[in-house]
């Protein structure tokens, strides 16, 4: 078999290192590359990708480990490897659409995925609208944030105004969406290729109502419902992403998907469960790899 390609720019990174060493043990071969430093090049026969100044070649399949500052060049090398039908477990579609939190959602309306309220403005806007879908308290976010990063619960009308202005001064997309009152608490599934490979919930530390574990949260091992995993899975196909973290907050109407993430990391999850998810990440890859 040709070389399964790592894209990260993290060689060290722990999710990196165990992908690589899961798919030695399938007797396949990994090898890392650096995401930034790729170059493309189109001409009218031939699409290339090059890395240090070479072109690859022979490349079983690819798993992008994409960092969000650099979701627009990876959504450009993603389509390369669709020009050249290169195999990839993920495609420019799941990245595109799940990095930009706004069109996530517009690609789940009508799906029956329960998701919360959502709003987007690139203007100053009346907050008297927002009151006609939601009540305060609000949750106001960045477009793209990442890790609990740029997520802001707005207690009332009157800090949620200027809080939006500030945003949109600053050029911000800004997404506005209904409060999900839980106990801070989260729930983290991780999928792969269509299935659910271990979940945890995630729990906020004293003070803190995000439960990301950048933000200090701490996982235990979690069984999903029927329900969770319906959302879940499905989620994730209609998204396109091959491999996903998917986040759900459970709410006394049932569970509602709030993000899913397509680069997730994994070392919190092993911590938690003691699952180690390069196992079916690596055997996903050989399974889609050019025969």
């Amino acid at each position: 078999m040709d070389d399964i390609i790592i894209l990260s720019e993290g060689r060290n990174n722990f999710s990196t290192k165990e992908i690589m060493k899961a798919i030695k043990e399938r007797n396949a071969s990994p090898r890392y590359i650096k995401t930034s430093k790729l170059r493309l090049c189109a001409d009218i026969d031939k699409a290339i990708i090059l890395y240090n100044d070479k072109e690859l070649e022979n490349i079983a399949s690819v798993i992008p480990r994409i960092g969000r500052s650099l979701t627009n060049f990876a959504y450009i090398i993603l389509r390369q490897l669709e020009a050249l039908k290169i195999p990839s477990t993920l495609s420019s579609k799941g990245l595109i659409h799940a990095r930009n939190k706004f069109m996530a959602v517009q690609e789940l309306i009508n799906s029956g995925i329960p998701f919360p309220t959502s709003w987007l403005t690139n203007s100053r806007m009346d907050t008297g609208a927002i009151k006609k879908k939601m009540d305060f308290p609000i949750i106001i976010k960045l477009l793209t944030g990442t890790q609990g990063i740029g997520v802001m619960r707005v207690e009332s009308e009157k800090n949620a105004v200027p809080i939006i202005d500030t945003l949109i001064e600053l050029n911000q997309l800004t997404l506005i969406q209904k409060y999900l009152e839980n106990n801070g608490e989260d729930i983290r599934a991780f999928v792969v290729d269509g299935n659910i490979v271990a979940s945890m919930k995630r729990i906020s530390p004293e003070g803190e109502w995000r439960a990301n574990i950048h933000a200090g949260g701490k996982g235990v091992p979690y069984k999903l419902s029927e329900e969770e995993k319906e959302i879940a899975i499905k989620s994730t196909e209609i998204l396109e992403t091959g491999i996903a973290g998917v986040d759900l907050i459970q709410t006394p109407e049932g569970s509602r998907l709030i993000e899913v993430n397509v680069s997730p990391g994994f070392k919190g999850l092993f911590e938690a469960t003691g699952i180690n998810a390069a196992g079916a990440i690596a055997d996903y890859a050989i399974k889609i790899a050019k025969k």
